[in-house]
């Protein structure tokens, strides 16, 4: 990840029904019956990529964060508290399944998705009566990868045609974007029951842009600016719930994902190593009022525990609770008990999984931080909570106690793998990913024990040197790119993105034989590689060779069925080839797998109006323009379509739109001649048709004696 431009989230009737809730925390209901209308409301924040030392109840002088703060002075802080990694997608999972990676199996990008056998706490809230409402603010956590379970709405709009423009930036959308929707949301939600609404904001994560006054105040410190906007939006939040009486009767818990190193350990943001520069978090637990004194717990504790602690809480007796693998907080949420010695968990599979370097994994207790890894390390978090100054050596008896804690927690919930949640990871995905800062790109599968694998940090220069070189390639700065990418492919010859990287660069200069060449180098390191399996292909459609891209496209759907791009491929193929059956079922297929991809719906709905197929053909020509950008081309196959299914009106409309966009565009201005001709509006059609001949006299030869 990168700091470039680039890079690339409730009724109650009787206050003392809630204060009962509320208090028999980790006293189990006898039966399972939904909760009723009594159940207090609940508000989950996760505000991502936020270090607890940001805010001023966790110490913090120079950012202003009076919301945060207010809600901890009201409520329960924890300190530390852990994420149990470091990257926003893993890291949501692991809180709203109280699972650990190694068992629900979402350890980085290279995952896809949420398996089904691993339950979400949204779906037990709907079970238990709840209205359930979700507001997320950027792609890494779009309903694709399974999080709109039990969502009754999963609001993760962003608009898809950003993302065909040149800023990934878009990608994501700015707090006061996703607080208003879930304002309107609350102010229209279903009454008569309590609800529970997961909020995330995304604004500390890199590009650290802060909007005005933030950018001027901060300016040097851009992401505490983002930090300091976030508690403004956060404020709007709890300013509405106050006047609406419902903030004093509600559960409200924040946290964030992870934090960020901000240059700690060489590490610019996050996700690589698991130092507390990106574990620490803050956790808050607002009460109801009167339910829990305010009081701060120390620590460490994890993530993986808000889970079971909102299930002790609201005394939920639902199955989901046999899943879960965190401990509950909520004796200690309410001050009845003391907190026990436990060490945490962390991880970051992200170099084995993209780069084929050793997995790094942590425990944490109050003194002491252990990781493993091919050299590994030891801090006193206690004496050195910045982590400087590395002890393995000299405290040999206490890392290996911890080490002996590590591998009896990984083999208690090491399970088998579990049931894929569905296909592999699409290159559009990747490179929206990619635009966010990560690689998420999959190695070939790694050879041996972690500890025979490069230590991450003895490649950490080259980390940098490849974000660096896609931050470079996104800006347009191909040659430098290109540059910094050899040098890395002479440092480390075995890491495949080195070609692939290269070969992307060269496709974005249309250097279509050099492209080759470098996916062909990149498949001899990585034989499976889907995406340069998919560059080969496209640098065979780019110079015209569609006989040459289509077993490399055939290629990429044996390895993924669900490819959808590999059936857009051959659809084109099968165009060129005018086998127009053919390419109707390839686009079908890539527009089933994919029904918001535009491309596919376009040229499904235009080969349809090809084949005469009016009817069948408007419903992919209107998915295409509610899915993409303003399109003549298309615009004029759609009044194609309407004008061939009685629908004169809408054609002549859509015929308009078409010479709106392209007012030299001749056939579509022909078709708004017939159109106007065949609705009797014969001077209408006459003043187009001449506007016709004056643009193309092929045209005009073809068709004067209609208009005569």
């Amino acid at each position: 990840m990168t700091n470039s431009k680039g890079q690339l989230n409730l009724h109650t009737k009787v206050l003392a029904a809630i204060f009962l809730a509320a208090t028999a925390a980790s006293q189990p209901a006898q039966n399972s019956e939904p909760t009723q209308v009594a159940s207090p409301p609940v508000l989950l924040i996760t505000v991502d990529t936020l270090r607890a030392d940001r805010l001023g109840c966790y110490g913090a002088k120079r950012v202003k964060t009076p919301a945060m703060d207010r809600l901890a002075a009201q409520g329960i802080r924890f300190d530390p508290a852990l994420a149990q990694v470091p990257i926003t997608l893993p890291s949501h999972v692991v809180i709203l399944s109280g699972t650990y990676p190694m068992t629900n199996g979402v350890r980085d990008f290279t995952s896809s998705g949420i398996p089904p056998s691993v339950g979400l706490i949204s779906e037990a809230f709907e079970r238990q009566g709840f209205a359930t409402a979700a507001f997320v603010s950027a792609f890494v956590l779009d309903a694709t990868w399974g999080f709109r379970r039990g969502f009754q709405v999963y609001d993760d709009h962003f608009d898809p045609r950003q993302f065909e423009t040149e800023n990934p930036g878009n990608i994501q959308r700015r707090g006061a974007e996703t607080v208003d929707r879930l304002l309107t949301w609350l102010r229209g939600r279903p009454t008569g029951k309590p609800f529970f609404v997961w909020l995330h904001l995304y604004d500390p994560h890199s590009p650290y842009d802060p909007p005005e006054p933030f950018r001027h105040e901060y300016a040097g410190h851009l992401y505490d600016g983002e930090v300091a906007y976030t508690d403004t939006q956060l404020g709007r939040v709890f300013g509405y719930l106050r006047d609406q009486g419902i903030y004093d009767r509600m559960w409200i818990v924040l946290l964030s994902d992870h934090g960020e190193s901000l240059g700690e350990h060489g590490e610019d943001e996050h996700g690589f190593f698991i130092y507390n520069s990106t574990l620490r978090v803050p956790l808050i637990f607002k009460p109801p009022q009167g339910a829990a004194l305010p009081h701060v717990v120390e620590g460490p504790v994890g993530t993986i525990d808000v889970a079971p602690t909102l299930f002790d809480l609201l005394r939920f007796q639902d199955p989901l609770r046999r899943q879960f693998q965190g401990r509950s907080l909520a004796s200690l949420v309410l001050g009845k008990g003391a907190a026990q010695a436990r060490g945490v968990y962390s991880e970051t599979y992200y170099p084995r999984d993209s780069f084929g370097w050793s997995a790094l994994r942590s425990i944490s207790t109050r003194r002491f931080h252990f990781i493993l890894a091919p050299r590994p390390e030891l801090y006193d978090v206690g004496a050195d909570p910045a982590e400087r100054r590395d002890l393995y050596a000299q405290r040999s008896a206490e890392a290996a106690a911890l080490r002996d804690q590590l591998s009896d927690l990984e083999r208690r919930y090491a399970g088998p793998a579990p049931s894929a949640a569905g296909p592999p990871l699409s290159a559009e995905t990747l490179e929206k990913l990619k635009s966010l800062g990560y690689v998420a790109y999959s190695a070939p599968a790694a050879q041996g024990e972690d500890s025979s694998l490069p230590d991450p940090k003895d490649r950490l220069k080259v980390f940098k040197s490849i974000l660096r070189a896609t931050d470079l390639a996104s800006a347009g700065r191909l040659d430098e790119s290109n540059a910094l990418l050899r040098i890395v492919a002479v440092q480390e010859p075995k890491l495949y993105l080195a070609p692939f990287l290269l070969g992307e660069n060269a496709a974005r200069a249309r250097h279509w034989e050099e492209a080759q060449h470098q996916f062909l180098a990149c498949l001899k390191l990585n034989p499976t590689f889907e995406q340069a399996i998919m560059g080969l292909a496209r640098a065979d459609l780019a110079e015209g060779k569609a006989q040459d891209a289509r077993p490399w496209l055939e290629l990429a759907l044996h390895q993924n069925s669900h490819n959808f791009l590999a059936y857009y491929g051959l659809g084109l193929v099968a165009r060129q080839e005018h086998r127009d059956e053919d390419a109707r079922r390839y686009f079908q297929s890539a527009a089933h797998e994919k029904p918001n991809y535009a491309p596919a719906q376009q040229e499904l709905g235009i080969v349809l109006v090809e084949l005469r197929r009016y009817g069948e053909a408007l419903g992919p020509l209107e998915q295409a323009a509610k899915f993409g950008p303003p399109n003549p081309v298309l615009a004029n196959y759609l009044g194609t379509a309407y004008a061939n299914t009685d629908q004169l009106g809408r054609a002549i409309q859509s015929y308009q739109t078409a010479l709106s966009l392209k007012e030299d565009y001749a056939a579509a201005r022909l078709n708004l001649a017939f159109a106007y001709l065949k609705s009797g509006e014969r001077s209408r059609a006459g003043r187009e048709f001449r506007t016709v001949c004056r643009q193309d006299e092929k045209l005009c030869q073809e068709f004067r004696s209609q208009f005569e």
